[in-house]
């Protein structure tokens, strides 16, 4: 009994560094892809626990002694010590010869240190030996898009890329100070299609009709597109899901035909419900021109520039960062032709354009921020009766 109760404990020794091994590693991973719930890194944890609470179980009086034991040395004073004996009495040492190395590397190995060292560092090679191996190879004049592909899929690699500098993380808003502001009304979301019927509905349109939108059209729009919806935890939450509620995007419309709306680029923001002037004047034909001549980009109401500012989400999401930011796009292109089609407006989504000549009618400067979408807004012509 004595004899399987000292292997069960040499056994749970090993199980539970193998384990913390384990959890280390699985922590790392779900830390840098974001994983909320990683079942490899709660079994490893659960598996953990249990093996720690067996191991304390299995050396308790071991434990028990030694905390005697040290509580006594802390209690004894140095004076009640027995004086050690004078040099001249005490024995000589005897000098004993260095072993061989091939003793000591036959103790290590038939030690309980050594059999589990072995055993951690043989799952470690395995988990590193999958996940370093070679990137996949990618056949010769593949598209950039692909080779991106490639390169951005998840590994070890890139969970041990977590303890690399890859910036700062920079403020959730984007703000121009001492623009000149126009307060958006409060966005009236009663009436309009239900959900199911604007989903169905739903088409791209690309002819709209001269009389103006409205500044209350123009702001229900915009709110239901990416708008605040809550503040949760400090985090203000927004209409469309964002990976890590980063929140990379910034919208800018460009402004044709709204009542009580001067022509212009604006900005708009998020926290005051607000837009902030950009550049002011007439853009209907540039806007045009940079959308390959496509003419209704200068007839609708507003053309909405969406930008992704990368750096809100490389310094957690590193070479993926690209990937979430076009998937977020996605969604608040989805949500402004809901939220038109449900208003009885018309939308249509543009990813063809001239990049250089939009960043520089933005403001931004195509590297740190750059322009990734662009949506027209507008009043559809009315039908005959």
């Amino acid at each position: 009994m004595h004899r399987l109760r000292h292997d069960l404990d040499h056994a749970t020794s090993a199980g539970l560094l193998i384990a913390a091994v384990l959890t280390g590693i699985t922590g790392v991973v779900s830390d840098a892809w974001d994983l909320n719930d990683f079942w490899p890194h709660i079994i490893a944890g659960y598996l953990m626990g249990g093996l720690a609470i067996a191991h304390v179980w299995f050396n308790w009086g071991r434990l028990v002694a030694y905390l005697r034991f040290r509580g006594r040395s802390l209690l004894r004073r140095d004076d009640d010590r027995p004086p050690a004996p004078p040099a001249s009495r005490r024995p000589d040492r005897v000098e004993l010869a260095d072993p061989p190395p091939s003793a000591v590397l036959a103790r290590i190995a038939l030690s309980r240190r050594g059999l589990i060292g072995a055993a951690a560092g043989g799952v470690a090679g395995l988990v590193l030996g999958r996940g370093l191996r070679p990137p996949p190879p990618i056949p010769a004049g593949s598209d950039v898009g692909l080779i991106y592909h490639q390169w951005s899929k998840p590994g070890i690699v890139d969970a041990l890329g977590t303890v690399a500098n890859w910036g700062a993380q920079p403020e959730l808003y984007k703000a121009y100070p001492g623009a000149p502001r126009i307060a958006l009304p409060r966005p009236d979301l009663s009436g309009g299609r239900w959900t199911e019927e604007a989903i169905v509905v739903r088409r791209s349109v690309r002819t709209y009709a001269a009389d103006p939108m409205t500044i209350e059209e123009l702001s229900r729009v915009l709110f239901l597109a990416s708008g605040i919806t809550g503040d949760a935890w400090g985090d203000a939450r927004r209409t469309a899901p964002s990976s890590g509620a980063l929140y990379p995007l910034e919208l800018y419309p460009v402004v044709h035909n709204v009542a009580g709306v001067e022509r212009g680029v604006y900005h708009y923001a998020y926290r005051e419900h607000a837009l902030e002037l950009v550049r002011p004047g007439d853009h209907r034909q540039a806007v045009v021109d940079q959308g390959l001549g496509q003419e209704f980009l200068g007839t609708c109401g507003a053309v909405v520039f969406v930008s992704l500012i990368l750096q809100r989400m490389r310094f957690r999401y590193q070479d993926r960062s690209y990937r979430y930011g076009l998937i977020e796009a996605g969604h608040v292109g989805q949500n402004l032709y809901l939220a038109a089609t449900s208003a009885g407006l018309g939308a249509c989504a543009i990813g063809a354009f001239m990049d250089d000549a939009i960043n520089a009618m933005l403001g931004i400067d195509g590297t740190d921020e750059a322009a990734v979408y662009l949506l027209s807004v507008g009043r559809v012509p009315v039908a005959p009766a």
